[in-house]
């Protein structure tokens, strides 16, 4: 189990849970969101199973799986931060290297 750590960081009690919450969330943010923001959501919810709700994934892993810039990943996430849909957990670099982000979907909370 190489991401344990991720545990500490579930944001869900079930993938029913999550998947709810990813629909409220697209419902009251459709025409605030763009189609490479929408499917970003749903690729983080796909690696957010194990773990429901929290995933670490590389930009550039997501981008170039939705074939789409790095530089256009960045700036949804942030979006997606500010409109509350989810968080990224601050990480601590290893040597200095950039590593993948810990990204968590937060609840829907009306």
């Amino acid at each position: 189990m190489a991401f344990e750590y991720l545990a500490q960081y579930i944001t869900f009690d079930s993938v029913a849970d999550m998947d709810k919450s990813v629909e409220d969330h697209m419902a009251v943010h459709y025409y605030d969101l763009t189609e490479s923001e929408r499917t970003i959501i749903y690729k983080l919810a796909s690696h957010s199973l194990e773990h429901t709700g929290v995933c670490h994934l590389k930009a550039s892993t997501i981008a170039a799986a939705l074939e789409i810039s790095t530089k256009t990943v960045y700036r949804s996430m942030k979006k997606l931060a500010g409109l509350g849909i989810i968080e990224k957990v601050p990480s601590t670099k290893l040597n200095g290297i950039k590593g993948a982000s810990i990204y968590r979907i937060l609840p829907y909370v009306p």
